[in-house]
């Protein structure tokens, strides 16, 4: 998936942002709306096996109303985050529409249960856009946006210089998705 947009992407037009990815970072992580602390607590408090409560808890820190889901969608939605492996999307393609209606809510369980996808926000994706790399508005948690979302963040810290790069407790993906979600608010 990352061929492509290695094609297209100017490498020159990303230095403006790549000196700016710590203050992005800080802008967007340290904002009281993302609540840090709780963020990087999160980090450590979700671990195998997952349960109802843990995911009760990632909704909570995401400011979105908890899902009830019947018994038999909990289940597979249990399955897929044991089953899915980074940097794989397609595996989003065996669950319900149940479990794709929310694609926020699906990519919070996937970042906080591998800490290697990222979370999809508005911001970052005009972000993305802003560098480039057009990624479409979607709710539904579809296979192919939500792939390309993540592989466009993974070629951005991939084409990253060492100066971009803070020490911190986050996930790098973290780091770079945030640091585009200040960027894209601009």
């Amino acid at each position: 998936m990352l061929a492509f947009p290695m094609l297209v992407i100017d490498r020159e037009s990303l230095k403006p942002f790549f000196e700016r990815v710590p203050e992005l970072f800080q802008q967007h992580h340290h904002d009281a709306s993302q609540d840090a602390m709780g963020y990087e607590e999160l980090l450590y408090r979700i671990h195998r096996p997952f349960t109802n409560e843990m995911l009760d808890v990632i909704d909570e820190w995401m400011g979105l109303e908890q899902q009830s889901y019947r018994e038999e969608d909990a289940f597979r939605l249990h399955l897929f985050l044991l089953a899915i492996r980074y940097p794989d999307t397609l595996l989003l393609e065996s669950l319900d529409e149940v479990l794709l209606g929310d694609i926020k809510r699906l990519s919070g369980y996937l970042h906080f249960t591998k800490h290697t996808y990222s979370i999809w926000d508005e911001d970052t994706r005009k972000g993305l856009m802003k560098l480039g790399l057009n990624i479409p508005e979607t709710g539904y948690a579809d296979a192919f946006i939500y792939g390309s979302y993540c592989a466009s963040i993974e070629l951005i810290k991939d084409l990253a210089p060492f100066y971009s790069f803070i020490e911190h407790d986050v996930p790098r993906q973290r780091l770079f998705q945030a640091a585009l979600a200040s960027f894209g608010r601009e």
